[in-house]
């Protein structure tokens, strides 16, 4: 049985403890609610499916989210289309990853309707200051306290040059990771999603007059930041049950260098090796193999279901075995939240490698991320 379908089986015999966890959440929330109940309602879109769920999480209850991208799309795909066109249009705002990531934004990156809050838009954490991953308590995502951001200007869609993906060619096993030399997957460390919400929250408060509910907005943003840095804290704590010698990340994209850089990984991506192909070439599969010998790896860790044939015949030349259940590298899964798949993909490269997930205590932040969405 995979992790995810773990987790939510896990549910039922957790129930009581989510529903208090819910209902905890919930009383927090609630004279929020009262207050904005008959603010002005604004609307957004949100374009990426983890986009959405952050903007979703700090939204003031009366606003109205709408996510642009279907879970089951592709974002690197993405072609707009007139409908989605129209809700662009009409929205107050809309907030994106950027073209980095969904390279069908590049035209609306430019509109001073757009924020982006993807890896062009926010300060990224280079963990420095932690030699010691065990005791990986603070990463000092920030001096800043986040306390009011009333007086906090809108980030808007970025100052920093968007990369144009005309050039993003379509290659084998639906692969479209080529990002320009720009990695994008930055929400993989809990503290750069909260650099993320930072921006969402800033631009959020821009568009409400009323004290009271900029405050609103604020105390969501405080929510949301205490959940995601319990998260840094919890995976830390799972990561810490791995063997130091199993710490090594293999998978078929560079995808997983924020997470690997925040928990103390070191990670080999197969196409860095080999190119866009799926089959290894003579030239370039010994040097693999070395590599992989070299490193003590593990196990291979897929990306998709089923897995794709590049990782299918490095796993048979290398004997080194498939993950039993694939990690999401490109956002939200088909359920769940962004808490969720942090979750996943934590318990899945820990048992994986030999250390034990607490996987209820993880199920509980997640339920306790959601609450925020009801």
């Amino acid at each position: 049985m995979s992790i995810f379908k773990r987790i939510f089986s896990n549910y039922i015999s957790h129930k009581k403890v989510s529903i208090r966890n819910s209902l905890i959440a919930s009383t927090a929330l609630f004279s929020i609610n009262t207050n904005v109940a008959f603010a002005e309602s604004k609307n957004y879109v949100a374009v990426e499916p983890l986009t959405c769920d952050i903007v979703k999480s700090i939204a003031l209850p009366s606003d109205e989210v709408t996510c642009l991208v279907d879970r089951k799309q592709d974002v690197h795909d993405l072609k707009i289309s007139p409908k989605q066109a129209r809700l662009l249009k009409k929205a107050d705002k809309v907030f994106t990853l950027g073209t980095e990531m969904t390279p069908a934004m590049r035209n609306w990156v430019k509109k001073n309707s757009t924020v982006v809050l993807g890896v062009s838009a926010i300060d990224i954490d280079d963990h420095s200051d932690h030699d010691d991953h065990d005791d990986h308590d603070d990463h000092g995502h920030s001096a800043k306290k986040h306390n009011d951001h009333d007086d906090h200007d809108d980030h808007g869609h970025s100052a920093k040059k968007h990369n144009d993906h005309d050039d993003h060619d379509d290659h084998d096993d639906h692969d479209h990771h080529d990002h320009g030399g720009v990695d994008p997957h930055v929400w993989h460390d809990p503290h750069n999603i909260i650099k993320m919400s930072e921006v969402v929250s800033k631009s959020l408060i821009k568009d409400v007059p009323e004290r009271k509910l900029r405050k609103a907005i604020s105390k969501r943003f405080k929510t949301v930041d205490k959940t995601l840095e319990d998260l840094d804290k919890w995976i830390v704590k799972q990561v810490s049950t791995i063997p130091s010698s199993n710490r090594v990340i293999v998978s078929k994209h560079k995808a997983m260098d924020y997470y690997s850089d925040a928990f103390g990984f070191k990670t080999i991506s197969l196409l860095d090796f080999l190119g866009h192909s799926s089959s290894l070439r003579p030239q370039n599969i010994s040097k693999v193999l070395n590599e992989l010998k070299e490193e003590n790896v593990k196990v291979i860790f897929k990306e998709q279901e089923p897995a794709s044939k590049l990782v299918n015949n490095l796993s048979k030349q290398s004997s080194i075995p498939l993950s039993s259940n694939q990690i999401f590298v490109d956002g939200l899964m088909m359920k769940g939240n962004t808490i969720t798949v942090a979750v996943h993909n934590t318990c899945t490269i820990v048992n994986e490698l030999g250390g034990s997930c607490d996987e209820t205590t993880g199920f509980d932040l997640a339920s306790n991320w959601g609450s925020l969405n009801q």
